[in-house]
């Protein structure tokens, strides 16, 4: 056995010891944070939404909290990836481009946002095509371009090149040393970072969501 699993095995006697503690917990389930947010809803589903059912994006909760105010109907977002939060940028943002590497996942978000106007999404099969290129096919620019699909690195670095002058770029799971270069390459170029530590829907350890931006960004900050 490990050090690890014996450490956790002993943490789960010591708490089957103290009924205050285990009495503590299981009150999380019907009021406090948790609740507040939505987690339990999200766990029990096994997807991003609130405590309305509502879809929200795959990042911190933290996060989630400080751009909901800086949304507007002015602002035009792209994502690399698709999900619950298309539905969620759609409903606050003025239009949503998305591009999907999964051909399953792309019928089922296309399916979702079909009846919605102000949202596109492209099919593009990584494994013929550049992932990161993807964001060609809209030939546009973006106010907000969030990165959180395959690829991240490549998809940092084009960004820049499809970004408007108010434009600020959202790299999720930017605590993974696996994407350092990309981090490099963003900051090298002048930008500045906010990082957004917390736990996610579905999940309770704690991840980090970054807002990447320069002076007179379109989120105000």
């Amino acid at each position: 056995m490990s050090v690890k699993s014996s450490d956790k095995l002993k943490t789960i006697f010591e708490l089957l010891l103290n009924p205050k503690e285990i009495n503590a917990l299981i009150s999380q389930k019907y009021s406090g944070y948790l609740v507040d947010i939505g987690w339990f809803n999200s766990y029990k589903t096994k997807q991003s939404i609130n405590a309305l059912s509502k879809p929200i994006p795959w990042t911190t909760y933290p996060f989630i909290d400080f751009i909901v105010e800086r949304l507007n109907k002015e602002i035009t977002l792209f994502e690399y990836g698709s999900g619950n939060s298309t539905l969620f940028w759609a409903e606050r943002v003025k239009e949503v481009n998305s591009v999907e590497h999964s051909s399953e996942w792309f019928k089922l978000i296309s399916d979702k946002t079909a009846h919605l106007k102000n949202v596109e999404i492209k099919y593009t099969d990584a494994a013929k095509d550049s992932y990161s290129d993807a964001i060609k096919l809209f030939s546009k620019k973006y106010d907000f371009i969030m990165v959180d699909a395959i690829d991240r690195i490549d998809c940092m670095k084009a960004s820049l090149d499809y970004l408007t002058k108010i434009g600020v770029v959202i790299l999720d799971d930017s605590e993974r040393e696996e994407y350092r270069e990309g981090i490099e390459f963003i900051v090298n170029n002048g930008f500045r970072r906010i990082d957004f530590w917390g736990i996610a829907p579905t999940i309770l350890f704690k991840k980090c969501t970054t807002i990447f931006y320069r002076n007179n960004n379109c989120l105000g900050i």
